[in-house]
Formats: structure tokens, C-alpha cells, sequence
């Protein structure tokens, strides 16, 4: 096992092994620390599996390309979804074979679709005509996805206002703009939105796909591929059992009722790797605010990670979850939560209850495993937390089948 691992056995835990961390804080001259339970992995996949049985997970590599992860998946059968040239280099550097990876990005440079027909990828999405011709330019071979639009309601992070065409004004043009290219389109994609909280829309949405593939028939062309996108929840909440409803209900009514020959793919990439990661902060200074007669009002504290390293940006206006302290029996306190970087923008949390901590103590944030460090920017110089990888023995005969399976190639 490699030196950077830490296995789990019957008389330790990856709790336990936080709590350590948490109480030596910064006495032993450490940074920053990210704990990796790569156990929680394997456990949100056979959950997938389990749930979602006829969904085929195809991993989001933009949300955490930590090499471990990587491999992890590798090990366990999943799919990837690549947004660049260099994501793609990446997986089929790991030995993932091309028609286990879809191109999901409906912009793509005119490098990476020439990188994509000389390996082999034929899946990509497009939601216009320019990207059509560029396509038909360059790799009339592909097969193409076409990306509608489908927001939800609640979301983290909505995407339609970047990607996906109108599937009622801009669909059935678009899919005879490909058949004059003499393309072919294989099926349909959506992203209701990073991190959706509304179940419900992937119902409507794989209702409106559907009417794609239809209207697809009529013209001719007999689609099989239908990509139901990302948007699931990370936490270990009963939020994904909700989302899980509504698709199996969509999915059911509209393919298995039919009797249609619909391969269905995912693109999760939080749902896998968010609960995995607890990021171990600590407080380097404090302030305060005070009013007019000298109470404190607020109470400021600067610690030694932030949004240009473990913190998600696109989590900047919720308030994060703090698991554990030092000091809970203390009366909780407005306080801000700035990052270590001198940017102005840096700021994990505007305003949060906390008892008061000192300098020195430690803050334990879980749920930190999706696009945080994936962000990372170096910013001021300030190198990246550590991280240290948890598993158990079960978790380390994947990673050891991975392994195997790379010498031999």
C-alpha cells in the first residue's frame, strides 16, 4: 500500500482519526487538512447501483480529479464525463476505454475534438449550429448527444443560462441541421443544475426528452442514448431517495412501459465525492465587532483555508455545516469565517453561529469533497491542505484490482 494511505481496521475509524486531528490543531505546526474516506466512495456507488439500477453512473471529472478518486472508479466499472482535452487525456490514461467516456461539453476546442477522433470518444454533446458544422468539419465519425435545456427550480449552481438549446423552439431545427451534416445523433442530455434540491424535474425532463426522441423518429433518425445529467446531492441525506423516485417513475413510464431500447446514462459527480472529504481548518487570528456600549456583536476569524482551496465557490452564499468543536458548551455567537488569502472575496461564511474559538483551534467542515479543491488556484502562494486517504481493506482490493489491471496493460 502506498505510503500516502492510511487503512482502517477494526480498532480505528475515519471519525476517530478526525478527532486526533482536530485536537492537536495547529500545536504540531500543521497546515490545513483534508481527510479522504474513500470507503464513503464505494459505499455511494453501490448505493447508485442499488437505487438507480438501470442508470449507468458516468462519472463528472471537473468535480474532484483527485488521482485516488480517479482510480477508485476506474476499479469499480463507472463511465466518465470529460469537459477538455486534458480530462480526456487523463481517463484514457487510466485505461478507460473511449466508449466508456462521453465529451460532455457542448463547446469544445477544435484541438480536443481532432484528440477525441484520434482516440477513439465518439460520444459528445452539441446544443448549436456552430458546433454542428465544427463538428461535421472535423469528425463527421462522432456520435452526437443533443443538450436541452431543463432548469430546476432549486439549484446550487443553475447551467441552462450557459449550455443547452430551447427543446421545444430550437430541438427539432437543430436535429435537422444534423441530418443535412449526414450526422448522427444518438440521444438527448440535460443538467437540471449543480447541486438540485428539486426531485421533481428530472420527471418533466425525461418527459421532454422522450418527445425528442420521437420527433427524432420522424425524421428518420432512431436515437438510443438518453443522458439524464448530473445535479444529484452530496450529502447522506434522503434528498437523492427523492430525485431516485421521480426518475425510476419517468424512467418506467416512458421506457419500460414502451418497451424502448434506451441505454440511460448519468454524469454524477457530487453525489459520489462531496461526503467524502472533511476539510480540518484552523483559526489563525481573530476580531471583533462591537457596538456603541462595547459588546460583541460578531466575532471575526481568519483561518488557514478558504475559497481558493478546500472551499467550494459555488457554495459562497450557503452557510456551511461546522461538524465539530472544542468548545460546544460555550453560547453560540454571530461570527464571519474569512479565508486565508488577502482577496476581499475570500470568505467561507458571512455570518454563522459558533461558540467563540481561540487561535490555534481547529474547525471540522464535512461534505467537502465536490469542487473545492478541484478549484484550487494557488492564490498568494499558499500551497494546498493535505491530504490524507482513509480506506478500509475491502476498499484497498479495488484500488490494488485497478492497480493489476494497469501493470498488465
Amino acid at each position: 500500500m502506498d505510503a500516502g494511505y492510511i487503512l482502517i481496521d477494526e480498532n480505528s475509524s475515519v471519525e476517530k482519526l478526525i478527532k486526533v486531528i482536530a485536537q492537536h490543531g495547529m500545536l504540531q505546526g500543521r497546515g490545513p487538512v483534508n481527510v479522504l474516506n474513500l470507503d464513503d466512495i464505494v459505499d455511494k456507488h453501490k448505493n447508485w447501483r442499488q437505487k438507480l439500477p438501470t442508470v449507468v453512473p458516468f462519472y463528472a471529472v471537473k468535480c474532484n480529479n483527485h488521482p485516488a478518486i480517479l482510480q477508485l472508479l476506474v476499479a469499480l466499472g463507472c463511465g466518465f464525463d470529460c469537459a477538455s482535452r486534458c480530462e480526456l487525456q487523463t481517463i484514457l490514461g487510466l485505461g478507460v476505454a473511449p466508449e466508456k467516456i462521453i465529451y460532455a461539453n457542448p463547446a469544445k476546442t477544435k484541438d480536443s475534438i481532432l484528440y477525441a477522433r484520434k482516440m477513439g470518444v465518439k460520444r459528445m454533446t452539441f446544443d448549436s449550429v456552430d458546433e454542428l458544422e465544427k463538428i461535421a468539419q472535423l469528425y463527421p465519425d462522432a456520435e452526437l448527444v443533443l443538450r436541452i435545456r431543463y432548469d430546476a427550480r432549486e439549484a446550487v449552481l443553475p447551467l441552462g443560462r450557459k449550455f443547452g438549446c430551447d427543446p421545444d423552439r430550437e430541438a427539432l431545427p437543430l436535429l435537422r441541421c444534423a441530418k443535412r451534416h449526414q450526422l448522427s445523433v444518438i440521444g438527448v442530455s440535460f443538467h437540471v443544475g449543480c447541486g438540485s434540491r428539486d426531485g421533481e424535474t428530472y420527471y418533466w425532463a425525461i418527459r421532454k426528452a422522450i418527445e425528442i426522441f420521437d420527433s427524432a423518429s420522424q425524421l428518420g433518425m432512431q436515437m438510443h442514448l438518453l443522458d439524464i445529467g448530473g445535479g444529484y446531492p452530496g450529502g447522506n441525506d434522503r434528498t437523492f431517495d427523492d430525485h431516485v423516485h421521480f426518475i425510476n417513475k419517468a424512467l418506467n413510464e416512458q421506457i419500460v412501459q414502451q418497451r424502448r431500447n434506451i441505454e440511460v446514462i448519468a454524469e454524477p459527480g457530487r453525489y459520489c465525492v462531496e461526503s467524502a472529504v472533511t476539510a480540518l481548518v484552523n483559526v489563525l487570528a481573530k476580531s471583533y465587532d462591537r457596538d456603541d456600549s462595547g459588546e460583541i456583536i460578531r466575532v471575526r476569524y481568519y483561518l488557514d483555508d478558504g475559497l481558493y482551496g478546500s472551499f467550494d465557490w459555488y457554495d459562497e452564499l450557503a452557510i456551511p455545516e461546522v461538524q465539530e468543536h472544542r468548545r460546544s458548551g460555550s453560547p453560540l455567537i454571530p461570527s464571519v469565517l474569512y479565508g486565508r488569502t488577502m482577496c476581499d472575496n475570500d470568505i467561507i461564511a458571512k455570518e454563522i453561529l459558533l461558540p467563540e474559538h481561540e487561535v490555534d483551534d481547529c474547525l471540522v467542515f464535512p461534505n467537502r469533497g465536490a469542487y473545492g479543491m478541484a478549484l484550487g488556484r494557488g492564490f498568494n502562494g499558499f500551497s494546498t491542505p493535505l491530504i490524507k486517504i482513509c480506506l478500509t481493506r475491502a476498499t484497498l482490493d479495488y484500488l490494488c484490482l485497478f492497480k493489476a489491471k494497469a501493470g498488465a496493460r
